[in-house]
């Protein structure tokens, strides 16, 4: 088999980690709450964070009488805009290994999909100038309904793939939810152990584990579709 597409994660594979961004999450919901005038105690803010449900978001709305969709949109705003000014401020930048992307471009069809709001993900490509490389760019919708078809949902991929008429491909992530995800699209997955990767345990195992993205070129069936 030949990948004639692949598909790229963006946090922590085309994205570089930064140990200061978790907390960019937090403080968006902080400021979400003051935008609502609202005093929140830490288990409030925490409902809202990794591992978060809809259910335990839309409780602590409730408890606070506000309307759980509106908080959400604007929780998603300010998420979005503080990440997009770590990006400008040279916090979050680019890995070195991205170089490659236009090499792997010229030979197939790419595209991006990640759980990271849309709006943050168009900011990123545009600003490192990434935009022309991708014929395809999925994050997530600023709903309820986006955040709950995100990996490992496969509803963003499947958008993805339809759009490049692709049945066989390789998803490039860094994490068990998109090695999960690809392969309940049909997907073959590559799972890239970047530094912050280290120890990481995957209860599914990936069809291939690389280092580095220039390690792809290196991958039979990438390297066939040159």
């Amino acid at each position: 088999m030949t990948y004639d597409s692949l598909l790229f994660d963006v946090d922590g594979v085309l994205l570089a980690f930064h140990p200061d961004h978790p907390t960019v999450y937090r403080q968006a919901v902080v400021e979400t709450f003051d935008a609502f005038d609202l005093s929140p105690d830490d288990a409030d803010v925490d409902a809202f964070i990794a591992g978060a449900t809809v259910e335990g978001m839309r409780v602590v709305c409730d408890d606070h009488g506000v309307d759980f969709e509106r908080f959400w949109a604007e929780r998603e705003a300010n998420s979005s805009r503080l990440q997009s000014r770590m990006m400008d401020r040279g916090e979050r930048v680019p890995y070195d290994d991205c170089a490659v992307l236009p090499d792997l471009a010229a030979n197939h069809d790419m595209g991006v999909v990640s759980s990271n709001q849309h709006t943050t993900v168009e900011y990123m490509l545009d600003r490192f100038d990434f935009d022309h490389l991708f014929e395809t760019v999925y994050g997530r919708e600023p709903t309820v309904a986006g955040f709950e078809q995100t990996k490992p949902e496969t509803y963003y991929i499947e958008q993805a793939m339809a759009d490049l008429d692709v049945n066989d491909g390789l998803y490039v992530g860094d994490s068990a939810c998109d090695v999960r995800a690809a392969h309940r699209a049909g997907l073959d997955s590559a799972f890239i152990r970047r530094p912050h990767r280290e120890g990481y345990d995957l209860p599914e195992e990936p069809t291939y584990e690389v280092e580095s993205l220039t390690d792809l070129r290196s991958l039979p069936d990438v390297a066939d579709a040159a």
